[in-house]
């Protein structure tokens, strides 16, 4: 029976251009003769999907493919610009894990709340409260408020109540990398207890092993199309082999290009509307940086993560340091130049905020004029294992201000866990640097 189905879907989001815009600038632009439509991104384009009831469904791509929006039209959380979704039975998302809890009240409350939001009585969420809070290890905050729980806790807890109430259909969006070790092998454990089940599942997740071993069919996400639907291995091997993963593979990943992206001559059906279409953007491991509303001397192009051989990456080795790195052109003298970024985790909890100001001089090769290359070293070990981003760049002049100044999520990228490592204890912490420690005898 079929549960699940998409027909000719289309999404189109807002881009930062159109978010920022506000009516006084609308006005003088249009007097000025210089008004455009605000761009907007393609993030999903004509998805057609059938899931039958009791399936086992895995999701892969990039980051920036869509597969988490594609979880949230699902949820109905997003509705499509074009298309129909159509879903049949009880859905427990765990995409974002917390969002949709009230800071202000208990867990207690919050369990309750959540659970009516997912079509439960109130009734049966109080007799579920025990189990929730004991699978969560919460029993000791039962009655404090969710603002007073650490970001690690308000994951656990989500989780706990989307996996305990038991639903039709289950939406896993890389939820297997919530708490310390211990507490992911309850969360795998629990998660394998609905595959002998008739629940439908749809999982989103970088461990692709799992995927491969636990789902009956995989979609591939590219750049807001289905690329590939079918078997597990084959379907994996065929992602892999497209960003040059597998092991046989020596070509080096691409370095970002400064010229535009071709655009297709074909007109679709979208572009009939005069919307001016952005396609979906690869936010994964390299993005173009969007230009800014008034142009200074320097401009950033582009962003991206890099491993030691300068090779553009989408997953970091816990081990290993990596790169972020900027390419950005100076057009015409300047004075004391400083350029940064900022690192931030999946929370959008600031992690660091690298400036060159503090490592390298603000004057001399860094303002000549040229496009050039400019690399930070980010240590290892350092980010406990997560998905991160890249989530604003500037370049700044002192006595002058931001020549280039953006804050979105520019691209994200993932740190991921080598077998060599899986001894490693993560806790709350947000980092997770070497520390030396001593142990002395009275």
């Amino acid at each position: 029976m079929e549960v699940i189905r998409l027909d000719q879907v289309s999404l189109l989001r807002r881009t930062q251009e159109e978010l920022s815009r506000d009516l006084k600038k609308t006005i003088f632009s249009l007097f000025e003769g210089k008004y455009r439509k605000p761009m907007r991104k393609l993030v999903l384009d004509q998805i057609n999907l059938s899931i039958q009831s009791g399936e086992k469904v895995g999701i892969i791509g990039a980051n920036g493919s869509g597969k988490s929006t594609l979880l949230k039209l699902i949820c109905k959380i997003f509705q499509p610009t074009h298309g129909r979704v159509w879903v049949k039975g009880k859905v427990a998302p765990l995409i974002e894990l917390g969002a949709g809890f009230d800071s202000e009240l208990s867990v207690i409350d919050n369990i309750k709340l959540y659970g009516v939001m997912l079509g439960f009585s109130e009734q049966e969420m109080r007799d579920r409260v025990s189990s929730i809070l004991e699978f969560a290890e919460l029993e000791e905050y039962a009655t404090v408020p969710v603002k007073a729980l650490s970001s690690g806790m308000v994951a656990r807890l989500g989780f706990s109540i989307a996996t305990d109430v038991q639903p039709d259909i289950l939406i896993l969006d890389e939820v297997l990398s919530v708490g310390d070790a211990s507490f992911k092998n309850k969360c795998k454990q629990r998660i394998e207890r609905f595959w002998d089940r008739n629940t439908t599942i749809l999982l989103v997740s970088h461990d692709l092993e799992f995927i491969k071993e636990s789902c009956e069919r995989v979609i591939w996400l590219e750049r807001g199309k289905i690329s590939a639907v079918g078997d597990p291995k084959e379907t994996v091997h065929l992602y892999l082999a497209s960003v040059n993963l597998l092991d046989d593979s020596t070509s080096p990943a691409p370095f970002p290009s400064s010229e535009p992206s071709p655009q297709s001559s074909e007109e679709t059906p979208l572009e009939q509307e005069n919307e001016e279409v952005l396609p979906a953007e690869i936010v994964v491991g390299a993005a173009k940086v969007p230009p800014p509303e008034t142009p200074g001397s320097v401009i950033i192009t582009d962003v991206f993560i890099a491993n030691e051989e300068k090779q553009i990456v989408e997953l970091v080795d816990y081990g290993s340091p990596f790169f972020i790195g900027m390419k950005y052109q100076v057009k015409a003298p300047t004075q004391n130049l400083m350029l940064g970024a900022y690192l931030t985790n999946e929370y959008g909890m600031m992690i660091l905020e690298p400036v060159t100001q503090n490592f390298l001089p603000i004057t001399g090769a860094i303002n000549e004029i040229g496009e050039r290359f400019i690399y930070v070293k980010i240590p290892a070990p350092f980010l406990r294992p997560g998905k991160y981003y890249i989530s604003g760049v500037g370049a700044y002049e002192e006595g002058f201000g931001h020549h280039h100044w953006i804050i979105e999520k520019l691209l994200s990228f993932s740190v991921i866990l080598p077998e060599k490592y899986q001894h490693e204890w993560f806790g709350q912490e947000l980092v997770h640097p070497p520390l030396e420690w001593f142990l002395e005898n009275n």
